[in-house]
């Protein structure tokens, strides 16, 4: 009598006199436990049942930085505003240099007045040209290029390489602990071999840090820059390098130009000129002039202090973040990080020894070889990378089961 009342308060029914040698489980389903025949037959009921497959359909967006999003581009109003200010800061560079500095210095004029300009001054405007466009396709492609997110299916190498580790980095064991030992338990297991994100709650490598404006987790984020409009990771840290390099070699290559014009009207001030014109066609281009010295020293100096910072990072290996976290020099050489912001030629036994004249082109994207893409990024895929040649498939991050244009999460 004493056990039926026991049973009673537990929330299960006395068992009936036909099922006295029944074995008693305690189950809980949908919050309620049942015990005896009643709660045995339930649960052989939901055993034979099949689970039900929550999904739940994602929005998959043109531009943006989530893991289902088209094309990658960070929507920040402000970076947007600084993105198209740097390209409007280029554009007046080559109108100033290539259409008020140049035509009245290398050209000469004829008894009709029609202006020539010589092919000493059209090597240097096609030259200056072409470094302003070097630079803004660099900015574009450090705006547009996946800085190195880790995408939500990443998996650690430990548990690629170990199958039989669980989530929680135990094995998988040979069924020793019950489910109801599990559930009895005040706190579930500690959580090995796992570096979850406190935003993003999901896997997050050593090297990787969560950027709050693009709300992902970047693997070797240096920092996240507002004049290219993204985070500078191991995706894009190459053309960040190249877009602040070309910026740095215009401002340069302008204000060596301005000087060398102002010397050339002051040593020839008071002089019968035959072969050139007036320093400058009107008076108010000199305001042109003046502001196109002011944009050259400004930029000029922050770029070769950012190109000082940045190679300073490359060789050590070691970004701005991990130096504010007391993170310290492991000791790799600068050749392990050359490697890491300019990849390896995939063409040839190349082991990142030497300079390659790709390292200068925006065009040419990092490459690694497929044995060292996941040990670099530092997860793996549970169906494989596609990332391992470094090519814009147009696919998103997440695995082949769920790259349609609706995806389906279990």
């Amino acid at each position: 009598m004493a056990s039926q009342e026991t049973r009673q308060r537990k929330g299960g029914a006395p068992p009936k006199s036909g099922d006295a040698g029944l074995p008693m489980t305690i189950t809980k389903s949908a919050g309620s436990a049942a015990t005896g025949v009643g709660g045995t037959a339930n649960h052989l009921k939901l055993a034979m049942v099949k689970p039900v497959v929550k999904m739940a359909k994602v929005k998959r967006n043109k531009f943006g930085t989530g893991p289902f999003d088209e094309h990658w581009l960070n929507l920040d109003c402000c970076g947007l505003f600084c993105a198209s200010f740097t390209y409007m800061l280029h554009a007046y560079g080559v109108y100033a240099t290539c259409l008020i500095l140049i035509p009245p210095w290398m050209s000469t004029v004829d008894e009709d007045g029609v202006r020539t300009i010589s092919a000493i001054g059209h090597l240097n405007r096609v030259a200056f040209t072409l470094v302003a466009l070097l630079a803004v396709w660099a900015h574009f492609k450090a705006m547009t290029t996946n800085p190195g997110a880790v995408p939500p299916d990443a998996i650690p190498l430990e548990e690629a390489n170990n199958p039989d580790t669980g989530a929680n980095g135990e094995g998988k064991g040979d069924g020793k602990n019950s489910s109801l030992m599990v559930e009895d338990s005040a706190q579930p297991p500690p959580r090995k071999g796992r570096r979850l994100c406190r935003r993003c709650n999901s896997f997050k490598p050593k090297r990787a840090h969560h950027c709050s404006i693009c709300k992902r987790c970047v693997v070797k984020m240096d920092h996240h820059c507002p004049w290219v409009n993204n985070c500078v990771g191991i995706g894009n840290h190459k053309y960040f390098l190249l877009f602040i390099f070309y910026t740095c070699l215009s401002c340069v290559y302008s204000l060596t130009l301005v000087l060398m014009r102002f010397f050339d009207c002051m040593g020839r001030h008071g002089h019968i000129r035959t072969h050139h014109i007036t320093c400058l066609d009107r008076p108010t281009q000199l305001m042109n002039i003046l502001g196109l010295v002011v944009e050259a020293i400004l930029f000029g100096l922050f770029t070769c202090c950012m190109m000082f910072d940045q190679a300073s990072v490359v060789t050590t290996n070691l970004t701005q973040i991990d130096r504010l976290k007391g993170g310290i020099d492991g000791g790799s050489s600068g050749l392990a990080g050359a490697i890491e912001v300019f990849g390896l030629n995939p063409k040839k036994n190349d082991t990142g020894g030497r300079f390659r004249p790709d390292w200068l082109s925006p065009f040419h994207h990092t490459c690694f070889p497929s044995s060292l893409q996941d040990e670099i990024m530092g997860f793996c895929r549970p169906c494989g990378s596609r990332r391992g040649n470094g090519k814009d498939s147009g696919d998103t991050e997440m695995s082949p089961m769920v790259r349609n244009g609706v995806a389906d999460i279990v």
